[in-house]
């Protein structure tokens, strides 16, 4: 990288732990000849930096993704939340990595992005962008809804159910995860549709590919209902109303310094796969 390259360091808003930690990195970038600005979301944010580095968890990740992916910026996540993907580079290795990208020993990895447009009574569309997932949800009260799914103006049924998630393979290790689909390698491309609790037995994931289009149709009359992009932002719903949801053009740049933990193993140790975990219960006992 050149020196004169500006970097931003982007933290999870008033957390004094990672301001900690963030200070500490843009100490380091600097005396490596590199600016480094400490941002947040609140920030106004202007410019285009080289690179991002993300302290924090997912949500912080994702709230990075939706800043600079329009704008083709990679980003780099620091691992300071908890069971969390996206930021796969532990806060103790947090310098070494950033040395690692210094030196240009990383590689760099693209992670495909949804579009939602969400179609109101009356004509009017409201677009945003995801990373992980769109989700309708039947809201606060135990009353399931009913949606009717397309893919590709072809009907696939239509689910009684708390919701339904459209995930990318980013986002196939999260909310889509813990409703009952499948885990993918995030640097694949396809679309992954899966109900919430679905009321009926022929109910399961459905993986498409990434030209399909899903369009969701609320029909049930069911006040409260929403649609939220990486659970951070979120739009009402009525009946009648529906979302449409494809591939984005836009594309997240990732960076991997040589040494980051692979996806696997990440796996292995977020979801304790392999391992017996009654032993570690009868190690606290």
């Amino acid at each position: 990288m050149n020196g004169t390259d500006e970097i931003h360091i982007f933290v999870k808003k008033e957390s004094p732990e990672v301001l900690k930690e963030a200070q500490k990195l843009q100490s380091f970038l600097a005396s490596r000849g590199h600016r480094a600005l400490i941002l947040d979301s609140a920030t106004n944010l202007v410019g285009k930096p080289a690179l991002v580095f993300v302290l924090g968890g997912d949500g912080t990740f994702l709230n990075a993704a939706r800043w600079y992916a329009p704008s083709g910026v990679p980003l780099l996540g620091i691992d300071m939340g908890g069971l969390g993907f996206l930021a796969s580079v532990s806060v103790d290795n947090m310098l070494d990595a950033a040395l690692a990208v210094l030196e240009g020993r990383f590689r760099q990895s693209k992670r495909m992005m949804l579009d939602c447009f969400v179609h109101y009574r009356g004509g009017k569309v409201q677009q945003d962008i995801a990373l992980n997932d769109v989700v309708i949800y039947r809201g606060a009260f135990a009353q399931m809804i009913r949606l009717s799914t397309y893919v590709d103006s072809d009907f696939l049924a239509s689910f009684p159910a708390d919701g339904l998630i459209v995930a990318t393979p980013t986002g196939s290790s999260a909310y889509s995860l813990s409703a009952g689909g499948p885990v993918v390698y995030p640097e694949l491309e396809l679309l992954i549709i899966t109900p919430i609790c679905a009321h009926t037995l022929y109910a399961r994931s459905v993986v498409t590919a990434p030209s399909s289009t899903v369009k969701v149709v609320l029909e049930s009359e069911k006040e409260g209902t929403m649609v939220t992009l990486d659970g951070q932002r979120g739009y009402a719903l009525h009946q009648g109303e529906f979302i449409v949801v494809k591939k984005s053009n836009v594309e997240l740049l990732v960076l991997h310094p040589f040494d980051e933990q692979p996806f696997y193993s990440l796996l292995r140790r977020k979801l304790s796969w392999g391992m017996d975990i009654r032993k570690r219960v009868d190690g606290e006992c």
